[in-house]
Order: structure tokens, then sequence, then C-alpha cells
């Protein structure tokens, strides 16, 4: 008995989909998606379809027709950067007068 369920696609899978993500599932009724449910972490992307780590007959029981989308582990895809040191070089390429209105940043401490 095969550990792993195979969800297979007909549409192009999301190229920021990395082995390891969690996947949910959600049903959808009368063009409304329930609640979404954890079915596993992605073991293997191929062509038209991925591998969950996930006995198939298993609650959440993936079916076709359902909502399938996945969220990122974010101690590894952390989306700000990390150093201790920042140069930006602004340049303003028009010959007419410009203003720049403002500049910001996030900062946060990456180590003590």
């Amino acid at each position: 008995m095969p550990t792993f369920t195979k969800i297979t696609f007909n549409n192009p899978i999301n190229s920021s989909l990395q082995v390891g993500d969690a996947v949910y599932v959600s049903d959808i009724v009368n063009g409304i998606t329930s609640e979404p449910v954890y079915a596993e972490n992605v073991l293997e992307i191929g062509s038209g379809y991925i591998l969950i780590d996930k006995d198939p007959v298993v609650t959440p029981v993936i079916t076709s027709g359902q909502y399938i989308l996945f969220s990122k582990n974010i101690a590894i895809n952390e989306s700000s950067l990390k150093g201790y040191y920042a140069d930006v070089k602004l340049k303003n390429s028009s010959n007419k007068k410009s203003e720049l209105f403002a500049i910001s940043s996030e900062v946060v401490p990456s180590s003590k």
C-alpha cells in the first residue's frame, strides 16, 4: 500500500512550489471554498503532478475538483534580506525635474 499520494494537474503547476512545501485542500461548493485542510508536504514535483507524503485513504481524501493550495515554511523562505550593510544608489534618468517623496527600509537585527 503506497504511503504517498500523487496529485495530477491539467494546468501548469505554480513555479514557486518547492519540495517540502505544505499542501492544503479545500472543497468548492457553489463557487465558495471551504476551510483549507492540511494534506501533507511535497515530496516530488514532476511534469503535471506532485507527490505528497500522505496515505491516499487517510483524511483528507483528495479528489478531482478540489482546490489545492500550498504554503512555504517561514523559517526557510524569509522575505527580508539579512546582513549588516546596505548600499543604495538612486538615479534619475529623466531630464525633467522630479522629487523623491520617501524612502523606507525594514531593519531587523539578524543576530546578536
